[in-house]
C-alpha cells in the first residue's frame, strides 16, 4: 500500500512539471500589471501567472508592473483608465489591474485566471473574439470600439 501511494504521488509531481506552451504572437505586445503590495490577489498573479506569460511568450512580451500606492503610478493608471470604455468609477484603485496595452483591461485576479489569460492575449493581438471566461471585468479600450 505505501508503495502504491509513493508511486501516485511521484506520478502527480512528475504531472505538474510540464513546461508551459510556447506561443507566438505576430507582434510584439506590452502587458501593464497595476498592483498594491498588501493585495493577495496581486501577489498571486506576480507568483503564478506573470511565470507562465514569460515562459509562453518569452521575448515577445513586455511586463511592466506599477505600484499603485506609489505617487509616481497615477498619471500612467488615470491616462489608461480615461482611455477605457464603460470603466465603473467604483473600481477605480483596485488590484489587481492587468492592461494589455491597446486591446484589453482586466481588473482581478484568481488562480486558474492565467490560462484563460494567455489565450486571450493570442486572440487579441489575432483580432479574434476573446474568451468568456474573464468577460465580467475586462475593459476594452475606446479606439477599439
Amino acid at each position: 500500500m505505501k508503495k502504491i501511494l509513493i508511486f501516485l504521488l511521484s506520478l502527480s509531481l512528475l504531472g505538474g512539471c510540464v513546461p508551459a506552451k510556447k506561443i507566438h504572437l505576430s507582434e510584439h505586445v506590452t502587458l501593464s500589471f497595476f498592483y498594491i503590495q498588501s493585495c493577495s490577489q496581486c501577489q498571486a498573479f506576480k507568483s503564478v501567472a506573470i511565470p507562465l506569460l514569460e515562459d509562453t511568450y518569452q521575448d515577445q512580451i513586455t511586463l511592466l508592473h506599477y505600484d499603485l500606492d506609489e505617487p509616481e503610478t497615477e498619471a500612467i493608471y488615470d491616462q489608461i483608465i480615461d482611455s477605457l470604455v464603460d470603466f465603473d468609477e467604483e473600481f477605480y484603485g483596485n488590484g489587481p489591474f492587468i492592461v494589455l496595452n491597446g486591446y484589453f483591461a482586466l481588473l482581478g485576479y484568481t488562480t486558474g485566471d492565467e490560462e484563460y489569460l494567455v489565450t486571450d492575449i493570442q486572440r487579441a493581438v489575432n483580432h479574434e473574439e476573446l474568451g468568456y471566461e474573464l468577460e465580467g471585468l475586462r475593459f476594452a479600450f475606446k479606439e477599439n470600439q
